[in-house]
Formats: structure tokens, C-alpha cells, sequence
């Protein structure tokens, strides 16, 4: 299964889940990307928190989504329902089987010198870590995620 996590810059949440998916998943691969502006470089944040995990998303890219993306992913997960508006004129690149999921995982919107905001981060990493396990486990057990009409 190849799965693909969507949001709006892929500096944060996105990034988060295809590492944490990557990371735990041994059969299936993932991608990440933006479905409305993509930015410079990753967040100081969100690096941290990974980092704090052992995980190294320093060197990540942000990156817009792609038809080859969509074309390929067999799930798509959205980071949350503002996200829908953004995949309805995608679908025509999509599998004709492909399941959609949205997660509702909070934007945290900071400079990278807001430091006060870092617990905020620590939090929403911790959701997407605890989603992205349950999603991994699914798949392993046989493809059981529902199709949404978005």
C-alpha cells in the first residue's frame, strides 16, 4: 500500500505522520506533501519534536502535491476537514478505488521563534503518532479504512 499524508504546507503535520509511518511501517510506504503552498524549509518545532523522538526530519523538503502522487497513493489521509475544498478538484487523479480519511489533527501556526507555542507541536506530534500506529495496524490486518465522499 502506498499512502499518502496531506495538509497544507507540508512543514508540520504531514511531515510528522509519513515519518512516524515510515518509521513503524515494514510493508507500506509513505509520501507527504501540500496541497496549497508548500514552504522554504522545515520548521525549527516541529524538527525538535521529532528529534526528541529520534526521529532526524531536518532535510526534509517541503513539497506540493503532485498527479503522480495522487495517482499513486492508494490512501490518502488528510490532515483535517479544511483540507476537503482543496482534494475535490484532485479526484480525478485519484484511483478509482482509493480511501480517504481525514484526520483532524490541529495547525499550529508559529514563528520559529515562538517557542511558548512548542508545547502545542509536542501535542499534535503526539496524535499523529498515535493515529499513524492505529493506521499502520490496519493495513497490516487488511485494508479496512472507509471511503469518504468528499
Amino acid at each position: 500500500m502506498k499512502v499518502l499524508f496531506l495538509c497544507s504546507s507540508n512543514v508540520f503535520r504531514s511531515q510528522i505522520a509519513e515519518a512516524y509511518f515510515n518509521f513503524y511501517s515494514k510493508k507500506h510506504k509513505a509520501q507527504s506533501a501540500a496541497l496549497i503552498k508548500p514552504q522554504d524549509k522545515m520548521h525549527k518545532l516541529v524538527v525538535r519534536a521529532m528529534h526528541e523522538n529520534g526521529i532526524n526530519i531536518k532535510e526534509n523538503k517541503s513539497k506540493k502535491v503532485t498527479k503522480e502522487m495522487l495517482q499513486n497513493a492508494d490512501v490518502i489521509i488528510l490532515m483535517n476537514s479544511e483540507l476537503n475544498e482543496y482534494v475535490e478538484n484532485l479526484k480525478k487523479h485519484f484511483k478509482p478505488n482509493v480511501k480517504i480519511e481525514t484526520w483532524n489533527i490541529p495547525d499550529v501556526i508559529a514563528k520559529e521563534t515562538d517557542e511558548h507555542l512548542y508545547p502545542e507541536f509536542v501535542k499534535a506530534r503526539d496524535i499523529i503518532k498515535k493515529k499513524v500506529k492505529e493506521l499502520v495496524k490496519r493495513l497490516d490486518k487488511g485494508f479496512n479504512i472507509e471511503k469518504l465522499n468528499i
